[in-house]
């Protein structure tokens, strides 16, 4: 975390480990800081890379999305590397398998683990997925580079949109897009499908890619289901409507 001293940062830790929280040791890191995350690194066995800027809206892709995440992946894999950690864990997305140049798509428009999102900048992919993309290829590649000097097992994660409970109440993205259908500040609800995940389902996985000896060197696709806004909406209005929340009151008797 960027500041082991900040209470409002802290206290979702305390509210995810209870009475476990005292046995945790918390270390300074920072994606644009490489010193910071090879300093958090040292003596480890195993590393989770969960972090990267997840932003809709930026002035400077480059800038607020790109170098973070391809920095910080970086400067993740460097440390794994000079603690000879056995296996780094990476939250890599779906956004880094399904965008692809038009006629590069499958046929069948089924996506694998085996397929890689075209990172060249163009109208098939946004900043956000060319980040994540570019991330994951640079420790895929720093991995076949380095593995003479010492042979890091590598699992990517890649998640469809998480949501779920959060330890959060506000101020995270994924949160913000079902913040702003319950709340109706969308000017109208866009014919989008997104794929979906519980964030249980996403930290198991992470577990699951530090024990389990068959997902080294491997990515895992995360997806229950894939849902349009309308019918997340749907949900959210059979949830909370008893509160007064009815983000389809127009469309919706």
């Amino acid at each position: 975390m960027r500041d082991t001293k900040n209470e409002k940062k802290l206290e979702p830790l305390k509210k995810a480990f209870g009475d476990l929280y005292d046995k945790l040791e918390l270390r300074a890191a920072d994606l644009t800081d490489k010193a910071s995350i090879m300093k958090a690194a040292e003596g480890v066995d195993y590393i989770v890379h969960t972090a990267s800027p997840f932003v809709i809206s930026v002035k400077d892709e480059e800038r607020d999305l790109i170098r973070p995440a391809v920095d910080g992946t970086l400067a993740a894999m460097e440390a794994a590397l000079q603690n000879k950690v056995k296996r780094i864990v990476i939250t890599s997305s779906t956004v880094s398998v399904s965008n692809q140049k038009e006629k590069d798509k499958p046929k069948d428009f089924t996506w694998s683990e085996k397929h890689m999102s075209d990172s060249s900048k163009g109208p098939h992919i946004d900043g956000y997925s060319r980040s994540k993309t570019m991330a994951e290829e640079a420790a895929w590649k720093f991995k076949e580079e380095n593995k003479h000097i010492h042979d890091i097992e590598v699992v990517t994660i890649n998640p469809s949109l998480i949501l779920g409970p959060a330890f959060v109440g506000a101020g995270f993205t994924s949160g913000d897009i079902i913040a702003q259908i319950l709340l109706r500040k969308m000017p109208g609800v866009p014919k989008i499908k997104f794929g979906l995940v519980d964030v249980r389902d996403v930290a198991r996985a992470h577990l699951q890619g530090l024990k389990v000896p068959e997902a080294a060197n491997k990515r895992f696709i995360l997806c229950k289901e894939s849902l349009f806004f309308k019918e997340i909406g749907v949900i959210l209005r059979k949830t909370w409507k008893h509160q007064g929340y009815n983000p389809l009151a127009k469309e919706l008797p």
